[in-house]
């Protein structure tokens, strides 16, 4: 049975449709639209997870370097002199001093505590020194200085005035009494929590100071 001509009229008319359908179509997802294609999509996203890929694959690296970090870190904390008090700390400095010279043969004539100092690039830790004045021979001074090199704590030794005469008698090279000295260690001080905006919460202010 053949097809009236109206119904070819309407079967024309449907292809045609169709055919308007498929090319808006492609016109819409292949070709611009907003200014990105199909293509632009596409490549955004390849990109994307090529970006995720390389950050999962130096993932190891990474932990590396913050576990390194930490390390480092934690043999510092190990070499400061304990607690974060700085009148206990110049205590136990002084306490420290006091050992170096009974071991050494050195003589504290007098001893005094300096104001502790901020570091300079640091939150946390904090200078602690110590002013002595000795009595000693060259040879104990030596072993003095020898002892606070090696103590398993940092210690500077910052300030070292001397001034010596002969002694005939001894054949030895006598220091003027008093020499004068600052020792330093440090001590870590925790940052003091920042100050609160009015209205703004403790969260709020810690994301603000970047802490």
């Amino acid at each position: 049975m053949k097809a009236s001509a109206r119904e070819k009229k309407t079967l024309y008319a449907g292809i045609v449709i169709a055919a308007a359908i498929l090319i808006y179509y492609a016109a819409t997802e292949l070709s611009p639209s907003g200014g990105e294609s199909l293509a632009d999509k596409v490549a955004k996203q390849e990109n994307l997870l090529r970006r995720q890929r390389e950050l999962v694959g130096r993932e190891d690296f990474y932990k590396k370097q913050i576990e390194d970090a930490e390390n480092g870190l934690e043999k510092i904390q190990t070499r400061l002199l304990p607690g974060n008090n700085a009148g206990n700390a110049a205590t136990e400095l002084q306490r420290v001093i006091d050992g170096f010279a009974e071991r050494s043969g050195v003589v504290i004539m007098n001893k005094s505590p300096r104001p502790e100092r901020k570091v300079a690039d640091s939150d946390s830790l904090t200078k602690i020194s110590v002013q002595v004045g000795l009595d000693c021979l060259i040879e104990d001074l030596v072993e003095f200085l020898v002892a606070i090199n090696n103590y398993d704590k940092f210690l500077k030794v910052e300030e070292i005035t001397i001034r010596t005469q002969a002694a005939t008698a001894q054949r030895q090279m006598v220091i003027t009494r008093p020499l004068n000295m600052v020792i330093s260690g440090y001590i870590s001080v925790p940052p003091p929590e920042p100050a609160a905006k009015p209205g703004e919460s403790l969260v709020q202010t810690t994301l603000r100071q970047g802490r």
